[in-house]
């Protein structure tokens, strides 16, 4: 039996040249390890939120957040997180996750 004849066609199979590989999509940007320019950060504002913690700027409270219950100096209120310090180390809390907050009892 011949080989090189197809299925009882009588021409003989027609080599195929091997095709050079070409690459049709554009080439993908290379990472430059720049921050990219047009960036927008987008936060939630709650002022009256804000200007109730700023009322208790350098007062002991306790801050209730979605992961739980933090007392300490309050420090500083920012627009979109508060610093507390609370057992010699600073937190920062984001103003999102907080639940409410209260002025701390001080112990007698």
């Amino acid at each position: 039996m011949n080989r090189s004849l197809y299925y009882g066609y009588s021409q003989a199979y027609a080599p195929i040249p091997n095709q050079p590989y070409y690459r049709n999509e554009p080439e993908q940007p290379r990472d430059s390890g720049a921050l990219p320019k047009n960036v927008m950060y987008i936060t939630s504002v709650e002022p009256k939120m804000i200007e109730h913690l700023t009322m208790h700027k350098g007062q002991k409270v306790c801050i209730v957040t979605t992961a739980g219950k933090l007392e300490g100096m309050l420090e500083d209120v920012f627009i979109d997180h508060v610093t507390l310090e609370s057992h010699g180390k600073k937190l920062h809390i984001r103003l999102g996750e907080i639940v409410y907050f209260e002025k701390a009892e001080s112990k007698k």
